[in-house]
């Protein structure tokens, strides 16, 4: 039979893992793969030779007192890992729940922007049901004034300054968050946190000159650090219905 040429022997594994009992808890696959063995072992050598004394506490093997009950170590573990992947899995069921309630208020918010048949129905929907469907403390389709076309402040659009707007925008195409001096004003009211969103660039104006304020009743309501994919998707979809409402009000004069 070949010599073992490894260079550590049994007597320097068993040395080791006396003096650093923790090893197999930081190795699980390796301890089973002993146990395994071990119980191979035992089968074939020790099956049918059951002796008395093995039951007998008084007369133990000393060399049991050497051994590492891991049992404790891999099922707190094991404990951890099935409540950590529990959180996980609950975490993905809220945000996948929350998620469903935003597609169907964005599903209602449209079927209720295409029942609307003229610019003043348009504003209509936003003011007045946008609050109940977003669950909103209020909700405007502002125009910039230097832009602002005859007949769209009797319709319902809100007209203020583009420098109001920029300022409460802070130059970017969408805020989110508590309002600036120029989002309270904008909004005529004192709110816990806003959205505003301008309508997409790339319609022609007076569209583009356009925004969407949304005030919210709790200042969790919008947060800088929200997803503003369903936001941009409505404003999207209000410039659209906005550009063809007036198209139908300049075809009327």
């Amino acid at each position: 039979m070949a010599k073992d040429k490894s260079p550590f022997s049994q007597q320097d594994v068993v040395a080791y893992i006396t003096a650093h009992p923790d090893c197999l808890a930081h190795h699980p696959e390796l301890l089973a793969q002993c146990l395994a063995a071990a119980k191979s072992v035992d089968t074939d050598t020790h099956l049918g030779q059951f002796k008395p004394d093995m039951v007998n506490p008084d007369i133990a093997d000393p060399d049991m007192a050497n051994i590492v009950d891991l049992s404790p170590a891999l099922a707190a573990r094991a404990r951890d890992e099935a409540r950590r992947l529990g959180l996980a899995h609950k975490s993905l069921l809220h945000v996948a729940a929350e998620n469903m309630v935003s597609w169907k208020r964005l599903h209602h918010a449209t079927l209720a922007l295409l029942a609307s048949t003229d610019l003043a129905g348009l504003c209509h929907v936003i003011s007045a049901e946008f609050p109940t469907i977003f669950d909103l403390q209020k909700a405007l389709l502002i125009i910039e004034s230097e832009t602002s076309l005859a007949g769209i402040v009797a319709a319902g659009l809100d007209v203020q300054p583009a420098a109001r707007i920029t300022a409460a925008l802070q130059g970017r195409t969408i805020y989110l968050g508590a309002p600036n001096d120029a989002g309270t004003t904008l909004l005529g009211q004192p709110a816990a946190s806003i959205a505003l969103i301008r309508l997409p660039d790339r319609l022609p104006a007076p569209v583009s000159n356009c925004v969407l304020l949304l005030a919210g009743n709790h200042p969790t309501s919008f947060q800088p650090d929200l997803g503003s994919d369903l936001l941009v998707l409505l404003a999207e979809m209000i410039g659209v219905t906005l550009a063809a409402r007036l198209e139908s009000l300049v075809e009327l004069r």
